[in-house]
């Protein structure tokens, strides 16, 4: 049966989450670095025009959200179970309002000056690029010329979200839900880390004491196994699993009468280039779209139901 495959880059703070889902489940998985910026040619012959990062891959199953990755490795690998029965709705709720709602308020938050691109600096990138590839669908958060104007109501929005976490804190409990991390955590977590990457936003962190706490603890839990991996071998993964029956879940299938056609699927909100292929399932959760991928073959895209619009592709 085919492992575990990530598509990510370290500075991403949704990267940093799916990395802290596998740590948490203690996965075995590939590595696979990709371009921070676009083009990323081998996996765009997969995604087609989507270019969201990370994304999550096991044979020829790709899972393109990170909403959707605790119902999928809880489906493949139920112990230590990120959605368990009492941490089902907090963790439902956090997760969207997180993704992206706290995301896009964190920009401005974020990148308050030049001095916050040195991440990307050291990494050989040219700010200049990535603020020219990313503002088309995240402007003002990415500009430090125009966040300051958004800028103060954004930070009330952080301040409001951090200190809800902290709430959920208050009781003493190790995490959001209770004493063992559930997929709350993960979705809190990823944009506190980014606010713990350097430099540091004290100022915003310092005054939530159990916050900080609960952030190192789940920092300690760590990626798990990683392997450095090529992107040809996650493709050449595809490639192989051609005749696997492929991923499956164990929540219930509903009746679309999409169901068989073309159709694009794009994200609702920001970086909505669209992706065409036959929608092959609607569950209660997510969408599948089974397209052929050049030199590979047929691939399943995987994506959560809320935030992605399905358009029959005659009408698109």
């Amino acid at each position: 049966m085919a492992g575990w495959m990530l598509y990510h880059y370290g500075v991403s703070p949704y990267a940093e989450k799916a990395r802290l889902l596998l740590g948490h489940k203690q996965l075995a998985w590939g590595s696979i670095e990709v371009p921070v910026i676009p083009p990323r040619p081998g996996l765009q012959k997969v995604l087609g025009g989507f270019r969201r990062i990370p994304v999550l891959q096991r044979g020829a199953d790709f899972f393109c959200d990170t909403r959707l990755l605790p119902h999928v490795l809880d489906s493949v690998h139920p112990e230590r179970p990120l959605l368990p029965r009492h941490a089902w709705v907090v963790s439902t709720l956090i997760a969207q309002w997180v993704e992206p709602r706290v995301f896009l308020m964190m920009g401005p938050v974020r990148f308050e000056s030049r001095d916050d691109l040195q991440a990307l600096e050291a990494m050989g990138l040219v700010p200049g690029d990535f603020l020219r590839d990313r503002a088309p669908f995240m402007a003002p958060a990415v500009d430090t010329r125009r966040s300051g104007t958004v800028r103060a109501s954004a930070r009330d929005h952080v301040v409001s979200y951090l200190a809800l976490l902290e709430a959920l804190l208050d009781n003493g409990q190790g995490y959001l839900c209770g004493s063992e991390p559930c997929a709350a955590d993960f979705s809190g977590y990823h944009t506190v880390w980014w606010l713990r990457a350097a430099p540091r936003r004290h100022a915003l962190l310092d005054r939530f004491s159990a916050l900080g706490a609960w952030a190192d603890r789940m920092a300690a839990i760590g990626h798990g196994r990683p392997r450095p991996t090529s992107i040809d071998e996650g493709l050449q993964a595809a490639c192989d699993a051609q005749a696997d029956a492929g991923w499956q879940p164990d929540w219930p299938a509903v009746n679309d009468v999409r169901l068989g056609c073309e159709v694009s699927l794009q994200p609702d909100d920001y970086g909505r280039d669209p992706v065409f292929g036959t929608l092959t399932a609607v569950t209660e959760r997510h969408f599948t779209l089974t397209r052929e991928a050049p030199d590979i073959g047929w691939v399943r895209l995987h994506f959560p139901k809320v935030g992605y619009e399905v358009v029959l592709a005659e009408a698109a």
